[in-house]
């Protein structure tokens, strides 16, 4: 019976490992490396327009810098805008659509901005 017991025990923390291409990412990793993989859509997409780092000015004057928009929106509904498409009614801004992959990588870096925008 012990001899099951500590088998059991045994299974049951390997089933808890990480796998080990996940090897040192916890949660805190994994958040980081959403937020690295938006930062990449953001350049691509949103720079032109938008200042999409702690500092600096938007380009286009009239776009706010990412920062501000992290700090003053709510990003529960920021990602409820991502989901159905950010549509915005400015002509100059045009419509995306993003994976649900991709408004988790966005939300992430959003958190980041917010946080690192607060130190």
């Amino acid at each position: 019976m012990r001899r099951l017991i500590v088998t059991a025990l045994v299974c049951g923390v390997a089933a808890c490992a990480q796998p080990p291409g996940d090897a040192g990412l916890d949660s805190t990793g994994m958040e980081a490396a959403a937020a690295d993989r938006a930062e990449a859509i953001v350049r691509s997409n949103c720079s032109g327009c938008h200042a999409v780092g702690l500092t600096g000015a938007s380009p286009l004057p009239s776009a706010p810098p990412f920062r501000e928009v992290a700090a003053r929106r709510d990003l529960f509904l920021l990602e409820e805008d991502f989901g159905r498409g950010l549509v915005t009614s400015h002509p100059d801004m045009p419509p995306y659509r993003y994976r649900a992959s991709e408004i988790d990588d966005l939300m992430a870096y959003f958190r980041r901005l917010e946080r690192e925008g607060r130190l």
